[in-house]
């Protein structure tokens, strides 16, 4: 069987994909990935993938996106492939086109998570056209597909209600799913956790609180997390609050770089470019949080988080709420809501014994709920419906 999977980045197919590369490979099947070019490509071909990189880019390109539905058409129709897997909005759309135009069997897609387009967060005339733009695409392209997979259920509902998808194509299946053997706190090495200590100027003796998000934009919560961190300063010296958000100068809400310079302090370290070690980083947490009201699918971080025995505190916003059980490992907070969030951590930075036991819960959650093994066997049974 030959199976097409098609995703806007390379990291982000190998990192968020990799397991189910590598389940459909030891299935014996020839698997395809079409991501554009990166340094992660040869990774994604180590799994045993072939790869096809074409460009693609995030925004309303028309020339370009023209250019991506004809590039696609031509692969499709030259590999016949028996089952095409569109990943992200572009892909959703234009690859779903291009298959239905090559006559490919079966098609399927991703939402993982809705983002900057359907929030009404900074709305303008601009992004009401794009808005009604991305809403007339999308509900073209999912009539033709066959299933489309939704990482929340809030997600699935809104597109319902907005007439963009009938709710027998529609299949929610919690996130991507994590590889509990890797993210564990037993595969960490001290080593290269006291080198990393040192690379970042943080002491031995400080503990943690850790935001990881994908991009350096306001609605991922990192005001309310420095605003978190300025009000707790005082009280508690000796801990560090650390962010990893790459910039992402081309959004439009984007946080600018004067407001970062501005608000570095003792207590809080901003890792404003991409790194490669997030796992290690996570393993210095003694507290995760994700304050984000961005709509996300569910975020990766926090199964992380959750998979590397951390008690979490996150947004009570779609996508963030999916791995918060509130008061057993972790707590959920009211978006935008700096006192609160402070609030909460204020409790957890008071009683070590309630971050242990809120840390084994979390393992315990991402076992029964995120365990990629039983993730990548509900896409392959309900969403490609293969053995």
């Amino acid at each position: 069987m030959k199976i097409a999977l098609i995703l806007n980045d390379d990291f982000s197919m190998w990192h968020f994909r990799g397991g189910l590369i590598k389940a459909l490979v030891h299935k014996g099947m020839d698997v395809c990935v079409i991501v554009p070019p990166g340094s992660y490509v040869s990774k994604l071909e180590a799994m045993g993938a072939r790869c096809i990189p074409i460009a693609m880019n995030r925004f309303i390109t028309p020339v370009q996106d023209l250019k991506l539905l004809f590039q696609l058409y031509s692969v499709f129709r030259a590999e016949r492939f028996d089952l095409v897997h569109n990943m992200t909005i572009k892909p959703n759309i234009f690859g779903t086109l291009a298959a239905k135009l090559a006559g490919i069997k079966r098609i399927v897609c991703l939402v993982s998570g809705i983002g900057y387009v359907f929030s009404e967060e900074f709305d303008s005339t601009k992004k009401r056209i794009v808005r009604k733009l991305a809403t007339f695409l999308y509900k073209l392209a999912l009539s033709i597909s066959d299933k489309t997979w939704f990482q929340n259920k809030d997600d699935l509902e809104l597109f319902i209600e907005k007439g963009i998808i009938k709710a027998a194509k529609g299949l929610v299946i919690r996130s991507g799913g994590i590889n509990l053997n890797e993210f564990s706190l037993t595969d960490v090495n001290s080593g290269i956790l006291a080198q990393l200590r040192q690379e970042l100027q943080i002491k031995e003796n400080p503990k943690c609180v850790v935001m990881v998000a994908a991009r350096l934009i306001w609605s991922k919560g990192v005001r309310e997390f420095v605003e978190a961190s300025e009000l707790l300063k005082a009280a508690y010296p000796d801990w560090i609050f650390l962010m990893v958000c790459p910039q992402d100068p081309g959004s439009p809400d984007s946080v600018p770089q004067d407001y970062i310079d501005a608000h570095r302090a003792d207590n809080l370290i901003v890792i404003d470019y991409f790194r490669d070690d997030i796992k290690n980083i996570i393993a210095l947490a003694d507290i995760m949080v994700l304050v984000s009201y961005y709509r996300e699918g569910v975020p990766r971080t926090l199964l992380e988080g959750l998979s590397m025995s951390k008690p979490i505190i996150a947004s009570n916003s779609v996508g963030c709420k999916e791995v918060v059980e509130d008061g057993k490992n972790g707590f959920l907070v009211p978006v935008k809501d700096a006192k609160q969030l402070a609030e909460k951590l204020r409790y957890l930075m008071d009683d070590e014994d309630k971050r242990h036991l809120f840390g084994k819960y979390s393992r315990e959650l991402a076992k029964k709920c995120f365990d990629e093994t039983i993730v990548v066997n509900r896409i392959l049974t309900e969403l490609y419906e293969i053995a």
